[in-house]
């Protein structure tokens, strides 16, 4: 048998968050599967628990945003980039990612396969956003985003999807998969609101968040919102308002 020399480097878990997208494995996780797999092998369902951005260097200490994050996947692959899902970075599609299999994963983390919809079930798909010249976020390059709907029926395996909003220049949507209630609760706890939710502004006009983020500087929340008029505004979201359906996932 060929014998390979292994070179060994510490790995420092200087913060563990635990609200939003990041969270710890949930109970029941068999730390023991964890795998390192090119980010272009990351399959839908996979449990991500963080993403490598660069080469090893035994001299130079580098940060791995996404160490502690654990999210299933719901991956798109565009060219150089990779959309492990729709709320965190994008990555270069030559990386390798952290996961735990899919088959390995306990069951009530996803609740019902994803084949199962039925109607007024929550899903969501990602997307790779390619900004536009007035887009109204910080930054050109491009990033993750999520779109939220509502399953309208099921019949003899097609199903139709109102989809909340919509995304010019993205490129074609990725698998889907269920919405889970904590997804939605802890949005809502950070943001005031949920992505897909329909909000109203302080002079009555009628909108969809597109997106949810803390600002750059002032740590603010943060919302896009498409209103009626098919225009895109980015707000600090203590000035909108919105009626939260009973069901949401």
């Amino acid at each position: 048998m060929c014998v390979t020399d292994v070179a060994f480097y510490p790995l420092i878990v200087a913060d563990r968050p635990d609200n939003g997208t990041y969270q710890m494995p949930p109970a029941g996780t068999d730390m023991s599967q964890l795998r390192i797999v090119p980010t272009l092998g990351v399959r839908p369902g996979d449990l991500v628990l963080g993403a490598y951005d660069g080469a090893l260097n035994s001299d130079t200490l580098r940060w791995a945003m996404q160490s502690c994050a654990a999210f299933p996947a719901l991956p798109v692959h565009v060219g150089d980039w990779t959309a492990l899902e729709g709320e965190t970075l994008v990555w270069p599609s030559a990386g390798v990612a952290l996961v735990i299999p899919r088959e390995h994963v306990p069951a009530a983390v996803y609740g019902r396969h994803t084949t199962e919809y039925r109607p007024g079930d929550r899903v969501v798909r990602s997307f790779i956003y390619h900004p536009a010249p007035d887009d109204h976020r910080h930054g050109t390059e491009p990033r993750a985003v999520i779109q939220r709907g509502t399953v309208a029926y099921v019949d003899d395996g097609i199903c139709a999807i109102t989809w909340a909003g919509h995304w010019p220049n993205v490129t074609d949507p990725g698998v889907m998969r269920l919405v889970t209630p904590d997804e939605i609760a802890q949005e809502r706890t950070s943001y005031g609101f949920a992505v897909g939710d329909t909000v109203a502004s302080e002079y009555g006009a009628q909108g969809v968040v597109l997106e949810l983020w803390l600002h750059w500087y002032s740590g603010a929340p943060m919302a896009l919102v498409l209103w009626d008029d098919d225009k895109r505004t980015a707000q600090m979201t203590f000035g909108l308002s919105h009626d939260v359906s009973v069901r949401t996932a």
